[in-house]
Formats: C-alpha cells, sequence, structure tokens
C-alpha cells in the first residue's frame, strides 16, 4: 500500500457524503492504526477506531453501531459469521468492505455471499481507498480494479466471483451449516446452533459434500482448511 504524504493531493472531497463513525479492523494492529490515521488526515472520516480481533470488532459494532467497517483479510474469514451475525441486526446501518488480496477463490466466494459492499486492494493508494470508502459509506458497491480479474461487480450492486465453482451456488445456510461441520460440531450442535432439525442439517450435509467432492466429514474438513475457511 503506497503512503501519501501530501495532504493537497491526497485529500478527498467527499463533503456531500459525510461519513460518519469508521472502524478498521486489522490483525496487525500498526497497520489498523496506519489506516484509520490516514483516513482521519487525508480521508475526510471524522471519527476512526482501529482494532485487532474479531472480539473488539464486535464490541465496537454493538457499543458504536459504525457507518463503516473496513476488515483485513485473515480476521475477516476467521471470525465472518460473527460479525455478520451481529450485523444482520443492523442491516443498513453499517456497511462492510474488504481487503481482497490475499483471499483464496473459496474464500471470496464466501465473502461475496455476505454481500459485502466493497471489496478493496491493499495494492491502492490511501487516497484511493479512502475515496472507495467513502462510495462504501454512501452505499455505493465498489470493486477495486485490482481485483477486477477474479471479481465482477454485477448491475444489481452484488459482487460474483469470476472464478467458476459449485460453491457459488450454497444457500446462506449451507455456508452457516458447512462451517460449523468443518469445525468438528456433531450434526445435533449444528441444528440446535442454527435452530433447524437434525434431518435438514444431514440434507444441506449432503449437498455440501456432493458440491465440494468431499467423500465423508473428514475429507470436508481437510478441504475447508486447505481453502482458508477455517484454521488448522
Amino acid at each position: 500500500m503506497q503512503a501519501q504524504t501530501d495532504r493537497h493531493n491526497a485529500a478527498i472531497d467527499i463533503s456531500a457524503i459525510q461519513p460518519g463513525d469508521a472502524v478498521i479492523a486489522d490483525s496487525n494492529r500498526l497497520n489498523a492504526e496506519s489506516i484509520a490515521w490516514c483516513l482521519k488526515a487525508y480521508g475526510g472520516f471524522r471519527n476512526v477506531t482501529a482494532v485487532s480481533t474479531a472480539a473488539e470488532l464486535i464490541q465496537i459494532i454493538r457499543s458504536q453501531r459504525p457507518q463503516i467497517v473496513l476488515v483485513c483479510e485473515k480476521l475477516i474469514v476467521k471470525a465472518l459469521r460473527e460479525v455478520f451475525s451481529e450485523l444482520a441486526v443492523r442491516l443498513g446501518e453499517t456497511r462492510v468492505a474488504v481487503f481482497g488480496d490475499g483471499l483464496t477463490d473459496r474464500q471470496l466466494d464466501l465473502i461475496v455471499n455476505n454481500h459485502v459492499t466493497g471489496l478493496l486492494s491493499r495494492e491502492d493508494t490511501m487516497k484511493k481507498i479512502s475515496e472507495q470508502l467513502g462510495q462504501v459509506s454512501a452505499g455505493q458497491a465498489v470493486l477495486s480494479e485490482n481485483l477486477a480479474a477474479r471479481v465482477q461487480l454485477q448491475r444489481d450492486g452484488h459482487f460474483r466471483c469470476s472464478a467458476s465453482s459449485q460453491m457459488q451456488k450454497l444457500t446462506d445456510r449451507q455456508w452457516d451449516v458447512l462451517l460449523k461441520i468443518a469445525e468438528g460440531r456433531r450434526v445435533s450442535e449444528v441444528a440446535e446452533a442454527l435452530s433447524i432439525s437434525e434431518k435438514a442439517v444431514e440434507s444441506h450435509k449432503y449437498r455440501i459434500m456432493r458440491a465440494v467432492g468431499a467423500t465423508d466429514r473428514v475429507d470436508l474438513c481437510r478441504w475447508a482448511i486447505r481453502e482458508g475457511l477455517i484454521e488448522a
């Protein structure tokens, strides 16, 4: 990411957007603090908070209800469901942008399936990232040119991964089931956590395993680890 040291050149005119509070969540706290400083200095954002863990991010979402959240690749994959479950009760209040450079195609599938508003790149300058976050805060879907070869921004404002993948056909519920099974939870535990029947979990599991080519539960867990959906 290129640093912007010239305030005149980096200043962004977003007076019409007037972005409010923002949260920068990066597993590297120094990166988070650096981006937060740049957005306040050059991007026109009034209050920007830097956090480095999913727990901190969720606490901020609950207490401050920020207008926009920018999350790093590693952190969003690790805590995707927890973060988006928290955001679901405030649909429309907080928009999410994600750095997508380090994501695998499977991870991009997972992110896109959660309807993020911005897919950004660390290769862009802070000026460009500030502009993009201003657009995201105004509700505009934004895709960095550096990710255009891997993701398409459709006319309806939704993203679609360019790489052909059966995972694109999975429903939100099937993603929930996939991640919980891959984490090692039993069918009964998944059913209780998602408030659905064990029969429904088994049905989802069958369709998921067919989609990814897994032969059994262990194979499914190995696939999820290999694709970066869960940590080993």
